[in-house]
């Protein structure tokens, strides 16, 4: 018998055993390696190849499939025989796995580099790009693009966010459209006025207080701005400049210095994510001194935002294990941030320099730790997404201007990382997950969410269906709801009865579609229900 058992136990060094937890949603797979406890680092599974370099996405709140694009062609822009404005788009299907050829759109809008954002109803709107001046907004329900109205001016690698009061506010962005102060003017802010259906220029909201000091001048100082919506429809801008500012979007707008991200320096291409809106917490990670030819950072931040227009507080944190630009940051529903790809230093269409190995940083302890190692690196061009079983979509990087001198920096495919609480203690099984019964399709802001779920759980979270692409995702924010629990929860029929109250400020609650995750004492979350978030109609 011993020796049975010894030889089962040899065996299983080199045999793998796929698990399958079926949900509602989804099914998530991986391959058991008793060598690896994943309970610490999580698991990736296998790359599923595509026909376009996925760099840009959107998950998508009613079908929850998630939506991908690149330029006009699938691994190249500006290639031979290139229709800038066009661009190749597919849609992928995380509970089947299946991917949809890639569709070329015909609006006459090239949306690479784009400034990208969900609005109150769930629609993504996608401004400028290599096509500088259009506005183009992707209905789900027809699964087509529609012709929004123009911005005031040409724009690409700005950043764009949706307003508390449901207006879209954008700023810089000299890639496309002219270099601001060269041979355009200023790339100040504008915002797009949904009652007016109209882009309306802020000329108060100056884009010289965001300006970087990159090596490549003007091109780049105005790219890429860390957005965040907040109250009384306000912006907070956290970087990539030292410099931090408040934008006032009222009539023609003003700008409000914020001070100075304490001792970082400018950190283009770096992460900043709202991991705590109802206290107003953002984290902010990485990034370089220039857009290419950098050394990227390890620098870590913590920035916590009061009433609007107050300079906020600024706490540097523990480093990161890795210098990385280029990266990408996703928010779980435990609080913790995952931080993957990028590179030690930036160069652009390339896997030298690549960050293999992601890291995860907890909110209790303020500290990284590292996880499983990448096997693709995901550099400049890639992305990440939250999906509703909170698993993390990776893909992309690559795509380079005219041709690429290094093919092997084209990252054709996705990836899906299985992060570590979803795995029993010991990393052989997948945990058992709490699940939401019942709840609340949609609620109104300031009112009570009640959540049935099969078993006890210790908190909730709602985080918000994201956009993401160039490493900027101003979409996704995380509510961290605090539950009451109604009744003893000793009725398995029954299930356990919680209740809590949506915040009332649509600057932390930004209206939308959010997932709901019900999380247990082990800290398992249970795959996302689907709530709309909506200002009530009697504000």
């Amino acid at each position: 018998m011993a020796h049975y058992k010894k030889l089962i136990a040899i065996i299983s060094l080199f045999l793998a055993t796929v698990f399958l937890l079926f949900t509602h949603l989804e099914t998530v797979t991986f391959v058991y390696d008793p060598r690896i406890n994943y309970s610490k680092l999580g698991h990736w599974g296998a790359p599923q190849s595509l026909a376009l370099i996925p760099v840009a996405g959107a998950l998508l709140p009613h079908s929850h499939k998630v939506l991908l694009w690149a330029a006009d062609q699938g691994d190249v822009f500006q290639g031979k025989g290139s229709d800038p404005d066009t661009t190749l788009t597919a849609i992928y299907d995380p509970k089947t796995k299946t991917i949809t050829d890639p569709l070329l759109s015909n609006l006459r809008h090239g949306m690479f580099c784009p400034g990208v954002s969900t609005d109150f109803e769930g629609n993504l709107m996608v401004t400028g790009g290599k096509t500088a001046g259009r506005t183009s907004i992707y209905n789900e329900g027809s699964h087509s693009w529609i012709v929004g109205p123009n911005m005031t001016m040409g724009r690409g690698y700005h950043s764009q966010t949706t307003l508390s009061n449901g207006n879209t506010f954008t700023i810089g962005g000299s890639w496309s459209g002219g270099v601001g102060g060269d041979d355009v003017a200023l790339k100040d802010g504008e915002m797009f006025d949904t009652k007016a259906n109209a882009w309306t220029k802020l000329p108060g909201c100056t884009v010289e207080a965001i300006l970087t000091n990159g090596e490549l001048g003007k091109f780049e100082s105005d790219n890429h701005a860390w957005l965040f919506a907040w109250k009384n429809a306000s912006v907070f801008q956290a970087g990539p400049s030292r410099a931090m500012n408040w934008f006032n979007t009222h009539e023609s707008g003003t700008t409000i210095s914020a001070g100075a991200r304490a001792s970082d320096a400018d950190a283009m291409n770096g992460n900043a994510v709202m991991y705590d809106a109802l206290q107003g917490k953002i984290l902010t990670v990485g990034g370089a001194p220039s857009y290419s030819l950098s050394k990227a950072t390890r620098a870590a931040h913590i920035i916590t935002l009061g009433a609007e227009y107050d300079s906020p507080e600024v706490e540097a944190i523990e480093k990161m294990h890795y210098p990385r630009a280029y990266s990408n940051a996703v928010i779980l529903p435990t609080g913790d941030v995952f931080i993957n790809g990028g590179v030690s230093y930036a160069m652009q269409w390339t896997d030298k320099n690549a960050s293999l190995v992601p890291e995860l940083w907890s909110p209790r302890s303020q500290k990284f730790r590292k996880l499983a190692r990448m096997s693709i690196p995901r550099a400049y061009h890639s992305m990440a997404l939250l999906l509703p079983d909170a698993t993390v979509l990776t893909g992309g990087g690559g795509l380079c201007y005219t041709q690429c001198a290094d093919l092997t920096a084209n990252h054709m495919d996705l990836q899906i990382f299985t992060p570590p609480y979803l795995f029993t203690p010991n990393g052989k099984r997948l945990a058992v997950r709490p699940k939401i019964i019942f709840t609340n399709t949609s609620v109104e802001l300031g009112q009570r969410l009640v959540v049935t779920t099969d078993m006890e759980v210790l908190n909730f979270s709602l985080i918000r269906y994201g956009s993401a692409t160039h490493s900027i995702n101003t979409d996704q924010r995380r509510i961290a709801m605090q539950p009451l629990p109604l009744g003893d929860c000793s009725s398995i029929e029954q299930g356990c009865q919680y209740e809590m109250l949506v915040p009332k400020d649509p600057g932390i609650a930004l209206p939308g579609y959010w997932m709901l995750f019900a999380v247990d004492s082990q800290g398992v979350p249970s795959v996302g229900h689907t709530v709309h978030l909506s200002i009530s109609s009697r504000s």
